[in-house]
């Protein structure tokens, strides 16, 4: 199956992982990917949310993993429930 994320195709049997992140900087300036959920139970005053992603990772260990980026919440999550329709059929 092809899916289609911001007009980018992707071919599900090549993909290992596939999941939304959020990409944060520290006050000190490293600047890493977590997951929605730690960051909305752990977002203080010394995290700056840059911005939100969906993560695309490929089974083959030397492929490049693709990152799509969203600039709000809202978006992503539109992105997430359209995908989960397209696979759910």
């Amino acid at each position: 199956m092809v899916i289609e994320i911001q007009k980018v195709e992707l071919n599900l049997k090549e993909i290992g992982r596939l999941y939304p992140a959020a990409v944060i900087k520290y006050v000190d300036g490293t600047i890493t990917q977590i997951s929605l959920e730690w960051f909305d139970k752990m977002a203080n005053d010394e995290i700056e949310l840059l911005h939100y992603v969906i993560c695309v990772h490929y089974k083959k260990s030397d492929a490049a993993p693709l990152f799509f980026t969203y600039e709000s919440r809202e978006e992503l999550e539109k992105e997430i429930d359209f995908l989960a329709s397209v696979l759910n059929g």
